[in-house]
């Protein structure tokens, strides 16, 4: 009996153990299936895990975004209106100046008849020295006070005083600074500035310099001094 079972075993091994090597390569194959779809949909949790993570920081980032555009806007606000009222400021000088302008022409009629002449006067002379020594910029102004204006016509002349060599001396400004005749003369309407660079002659010592504006069509002469050391501190 034992040979007829072990023949028997035998032959039911030789039968079903090709089915048994089947449904085992079976069962292997669905496990590693579901082992690799496991990995794979934790793959791709983590993907959106990620992706969540990095929209919450855009979601930051423009809560970020939004809030400083909005400081910006009011900050744009405040600086509009403060320019608004910075305009309205400058507009508010500007007549004051002109109102006291007109005051000053009148009672310069009255006190110093010479320093104005229809409706024209000498308004400022800046003095600047450049890097050179003894070398200067300068520039004149002069500007139409009344408010209709019509068109003007005049010559500017400009002379240096001082002193050289322990004497008085003095010299024709516009000719150190090599300005021709033709452009000593304007023609303005409001204003007209005239400005040149000049280089002090040798060993003078500069005092004041005197402006001269003739105004055609008119007799008198505009004439206004102004002292070298409050030219050289900015008190025009």
């Amino acid at each position: 009996m034992n040979e007829k079972q072990n023949i028997i075993m035998a032959a039911l091994v030789h039968r079903f153990g090709g089915w048994f090597v089947i449904v085992l390569a079976i069962i292997v194959g669905v496990l590693i299936g579901y082992l690799g779809g496991h990995w794979h949909t934790l793959q791709l949790q983590k993907q959106v895990n990620e992706q969540r993570d990095v929209i919450e920081q855009l979601y930051e980032r423009a809560e970020t975004y939004d809030y400083q555009q909005h400081i910006a806007m009011v900050e744009l606000g405040i600086e509009r209106a403060a320019s608004q009222g910075l305009q309205q400021e400058l507009l508010m000088a500007q007549d004051e100046n002109f109102a006291l302008r007109r005051e000053l022409t009148f009672y310069q009629k009255i006190m110093a008849p010479e320093m104005e002449a229809s409706g024209v006067v000498i308004d400022s002379l800046e003095v600047q020295p450049n890097i050179a020594a003894d070398h200067y910029h300068f520039r004149i102004a002069v500007v139409q006070m009344e408010r209709l204006r019509n068109l003007t016509k005049g010559e500017i002349s400009m002379r240096l005083h001082g002193r050289k060599d322990n004497q008085v001396a003095s010299y024709d400004l516009l000719a150190l600074a090599h300005i021709e005749a033709k452009d000593r003369q304007f023609n303005m309407r409001y204003f007209t500035v005239l400005a040149g660079d000049f280089i002090l002659p040798t060993e003078f010592l500069p005092e004041r310099i005197d402006v001269e504006v003739k105004i055609e069509g008119s007799r008198q002469t505009l004439t206004r001094s102004f002292f070298w050391s409050q030219l050289l501190q900015g008190n025009t």
